[in-house]
C-alpha cells in the first residue's frame, strides 16, 4: 500500500468523487462509457443459444458464458457486443472490447438414419479472470421424427447441461422429444426440449420450445409440422463501484473522508490485520504505527492508504528537549520536569476530545477523569511533541 507520513498537527486531506456505484444491461450491442471516478469494472457475458434443427434433428447448444474485473480508465469507451441466437459461435458471441467473450452455442443439424445426433456444441467463455465456462451441448434428434432437447447456457455457478436425446422411432410416435439442459446459473437460461407427438401416430406435435432467458440453446422440430425453435439471445453486464478512500490526519487521529458508511480500521505493520473494535469513522492510534480503513457502501469496498503515526513519545522517555513526565501513569497529577516556561498544554482523550489545556498543568487536578489512555500535547516556540499518558 502507498504511506502517507504524518506530521503532527499537520492535516491531510485528498479530495476524490464521491462514492457511487452501479450497473448497466444489455440484451442489444453498443457501447460503454466508464463513469468519472471509476477504474475497476466487473463484467459478465454470455453468448447466444444455437436453434434447433427441422425434421428431427438435434437441439441447439446452450451459450458459453465469463466473468471478470478489469483496469479501466474514467471516461473510457469499451465496445460491447450481444450474440445473436441461431447464427452459430461466431455471431453468437458476447463480447466487450478485448477484455472478455463467450461464444454462442451452434445450431442442430441432422444426421442419417437412423442415428441419434446432431446436437449442437455449447459455446464457450474466455478471457474471464473469474470464471469461464461452456454451455451444454444440444441433444440428439432422430431422423424426420423427434428433435432433440436444447443445451443450457453457463452461467456463475458452472457449465450448462447437454440436452437430452430423443428415442429412436420404434414405430409408435408418442414421445415428447428430448428434454431441455440446466444452465450453470442466472442469468443463464435452460435449453429448450425438442419436438415430438402426443399421439401414436404422428399427428399431434408436442412443440418444441425456445430456449429461456439468455443463452439457451432451442429444441429441435419434428417431421410432421412441429418446427424447430430459436435460442435465446445473448446478455452483458457491467458493474462498478468506486468508494472515496481519503482520509484525514489531525493530530493521532485518522479520520475517513466517506460519511454513513461501514468502517474496519487496519494494522498496515501487522499483515493488514483488523483491529479489534475500531469501526468508526475516526480513530485514533495509540502507538505509533501505520492504519489504514477498509470502507464499504452497500456492494462496494475499498481501503485507504496507509498513514504513517510517528508522533507519540513512549512512556517516561526524555525527548530532544529534556522534558520527562512524572509519574506515568498518574492519579490526579501531571509534572513535567525541564521545561523553558514557555509550553502550552493540550490534553486530549482516544476520541480527540479536548479535556484540559494552558500553560500551568502541573497546578491542575485530574483526578475526576477516568482511567484510560490520554495524549498530552506539548508546544513551545520550537516544536510540538504528543506524549502518551495513562490515567489510573
Amino acid at each position: 500500500m502507498k504511506k502517507i507520513s504524518a506530521l503532527l498537527l499537520f492535516v491531510f486531506i485528498a479530495f476524490t468523487t464521491f462514492s457511487q456505484s452501479g450497473s448497466e444491461a444489455f440484451t442489444s450491442s453498443g457501447s460503454f462509457t466508464v463513469p468519472a471516478g471509476v477504474t475497476l469494472i466487473t463484467v459478465e457475458v454470455l453468448g447466444a443459444g444455437g436453434s434447433g434443427g427441422i425434421n428431427g434433428t438435434g437441439g441447439g447448444g446452450g451459450g458459453g458464458y465469463a466473468s471478470g474485473e478489469y483496469a479501466v480508465t474514467p471516461l473510457e469507451i469499451l465496445a460491447v457486443t450481444i450474440g445473436e441466437p441461431g447464427d452459430g459461435s461466431d455471431e453468437g458471441t458476447t463480447s466487450v472490447s478485448d477484455l472478455i467473450s463467450a461464444t454462442g452455442g451452434e445450431n442442430g443439424v441432422s444426421v442419417p438414419n437412423p442415428e441419434i445426433g446432431g446436437g449442437g456444441e455449447g459455446g464457450v467463455g474466455s478471457g474471464g479472470n473469474i470464471s469461464n465456462y461452456n454451455g451444454g451441448n444440444g441433444g440428439g434428434g432422430y431422423y424426420t421424427y423427434f428433435g432433440g432437447g436444447g443445451g443450457g447456457a453457463a452461467g456463475p455457478l458452472g457449465n450448462g447441461t447437454d440436452g437430452g436425446n430423443t428415442i429412436a422411432w420404434t414405430g409408435i410416435c408418442e414421445t415428447p422429444g428430448g428434454d431441455g439442459g440446466a444452465s450453470g446459473g442466472d442469468p443463464g437460461g435452460n435449453g429448450g426440449k425438442g419436438a415430438g407427438f402426443t399421439d401414436a401416430f404422428c399427428t399431434v406435435t408436442d412443440p418444441a420450445a425456445v430456449g429461456l432467458n439468455y443463452g439457451g440453446g432451442g429444441g429441435g422440430g419434428n417431421g410432421n409440422g412441429g418446427g424447430p425453435e430459436e435460442g435465446a439471445a445473448g446478455y452483458c453486464i457491467i458493474k462498478w463501484c468506486s468508494v472515496d478512500i481519503t482520509t484525514s490526519l489531525t493530530g493521532e487521529t485518522i479520520s475517513a473522508t466517506a460519511a454513513d458508511a461501514s468502517y474496519q480500521w487496519i494494522d498496515c505493520n501487522n499483515g493488514n490485520s483488523a483491529i479489534a473494535g475500531e469501526t468508526g469513522q475516526s480513530f485514533t492510534a495509540l502507538e505509533n504505527g501505520s492504519y489504514a480503513v477498509i470502507i464499504s457502501e452497500a456492494a462496494c469496498s475499498d481501503t485507504s492508504a496507509c498513514v504513517d503515526i510517528t508522533s507519540i513519545i513512549p512512556e517516561n522517555i526524555v525527548n530532544a528537549y529534556h522534558m520527562m513526565i512524572y509519574a506515568n501513569p498518574f492519579t490526579y497529577q501531571i509534572i513535567i520536569q525541564n521545561t523553558t516556561g514557555n509550553e502550552y498544554y493540550t490534553l486530549i482523550n482516544v476520541s480527540g476530545q479536548v479535556m484540559w489545556s494552558g500553560k500551568y498543568i502541573a497546578q491542575q487536578d485530574f483526578s475526576t477523569m477516568i482511567s484510560g489512555i490520554y495524549f498530552l500535547k506539548v508546544r513551545n516556540e520550537n516544536t510540538t511533541q504528543t506524549i502518551k499518558l495513562i490515567k489510573q
